[in-house]
């Protein structure tokens, strides 16, 4: 009987911690994750914001991307992924928003977005 117990246990903490989403490791002993700029099924800049919409696969969240500088001369702001979707579920996309007043540009003046933008209409993110 007792092998029983330990066996679901054994099991449940497996479960458990292969289905979370919270790393086992503290953020300064994780491994870097490639950082790259990423590409928008479209954006709206308004009032200090950026509204970004992006494809996601299942895990696409408000941490999967950063706003920053791109060029301080041209006024303009990229937004990069920092985590990868790997989750493999249906695309869908994925509205998020971030603040970029903080990042020192000018908003009396028109901020650029960096950002290559690919429509629905493009296979690679056909959304259904």
């Amino acid at each position: 009987m007792r092998y029983y117990q330990l066996s679901a246990l054994a099991l449940l903490t497996f479960i458990t911690l292969g289905c979370s989403n919270t790393p086992l490791l503290s953020q300064e002993t994780q491994i870097e994750t490639k950082q790259e700029v990423a590409i928008l099924a479209d954006y709206e800049l308004k009032d200090g914001f950026i509204t970004i919409q992006a494809v996601g696969y299942g895990c696409t969240f408000f941490n999967s991307f950063k706003v920053a500088v791109a060029d301080k001369d041209d006024n303009a702001l990229e937004v990069i992924r920092t985590r990868p979707d790997d989750c493999g579920m249906k695309p869908r996309n994925v509205s998020l928003q971030y603040s970029f007043k903080h990042l020192g540009l000018d908003l009396n003046k028109q901020v650029q977005v960096k950002n290559p933008v690919e429509t629905t209409e493009n296979p690679r993110f056909s959304v259904n």
